[in-house]
């Protein structure tokens, strides 16, 4: 692949949107280009996609990209594991990407059981009717600063303040790091609401529970670790000790949970470049 026939750009958020949405990412190939698949790492988070070229074939996990294929919008997420897509000759696609609870705040779409019966490892509605106007806008502007200007201004008069117990956790988010400390109970004694109210809030909102948060979160510092430790020999065992697994088994289960793949394969797979780790999304706490 030359490295021309990928074209990226990203566009940061900027207020009142930078509570809500971490960036808009641009991708295409040109039209005489190689096709181009790529891997993004789970991140908990929500993206919504408006594919203005050719459609793109992606899937979950170590699925085969004949999965699924998007033609104008998607809405992915929760990310719980793996995304691999295939940008083919003539790729235009602008990706939303979201922070937290930012895509609820915007649509209050249900981010639980998003897909109804279809229901995946993880989350995807393509071509909803919902974003069907939207996409018809952004398609008739000719360039692709005009469509991301479009999408902030649509953004903007979609804002709706955050929910007061969502709000709550996002203020205690750091308690989620603590290993002495059961954050539910922790938030449900400062606040005097109840641990059931405040894990429903928890999962309507983000669209996953604070178990799974919780998992993630010792999974995103393994990831980090390897990350700042690019090219260098890195010991399994130092992962299971350093980052509180039981075993070698319980640390590559997590791996095949996530990616499909396991932690050795990862890390030789990093090189290769075909690996987008998201930044990170959470509030500064985390």
């Amino acid at each position: 692949m030359e490295q021309t026939d990928l074209n990226e750009a990203l566009f940061l958020a900027e207020a009142p949107l930078e509570d809500v949405i971490n960036s808009f990412y641009h991708m295409s190939v040109t039209s005489d280009g190689d096709a181009v698949t790529q891997h993004v790492c789970p991140n908990l988070e929500m993206m919504l996609v408006f594919n203005f070229g050719v459609p793109a074939r992606i899937s979950f996990h170590n699925h085969p990209l004949e999965t699924q294929v998007i033609s104008r919008t998607a809405v992915i997420g929760p990310l719980r594991q793996m995304l691999n897509y295939e940008l083919r000759p003539g790729a235009d696609a602008i990706v939303v990407n979201f922070k937290f609870n930012g895509f609820q705040r915007l649509f209050g779409m249900p981010l639980t059981g998003l897909t109804g019966e279809r229901l995946t490892g993880s989350e995807i509605l393509t071509d909803d009717v919902r974003f069907n106007l939207l996409w018809e806008e952004l398609a008739a502007q000719p360039k692709t600063e005009q469509r991301v200007h479009l999408l902030k201004q649509s953004a903007v008069a979609l804002l709706k303040e955050n929910d007061q117990v969502i709000q709550t956790v996002i203020s205690n988010l750091a308690q989620f790091f603590d290993p002495c400390v059961d954050p539910i109970k922790a938030i449900a004694a400062d606040t005097r609401l109840s641990e059931r109210s405040i894990q429903l809030k928890f999962q309507k909102h983000t669209g996953y529970s604070v178990k799974e948060l919780l998992r993630f979160l010792r999974f995103k510092e393994v990831i980090a670790y390897i990350l700042a430790r690019s090219n260098q020999k890195i010991a399994i065992f130092d992962l299971i000790e350093k980052h509180d697994y039981h075993d070698q088994s319980h640390l590559i289960k997590d791996f095949q949970y996530f990616l499909g793949i396991a932690p050795q394969q990862f890390i030789k797979n990093l090189n290769n470049g075909s690996f987008c780790v998201v930044a990170d999304t959470y509030p500064d706490q985390l």
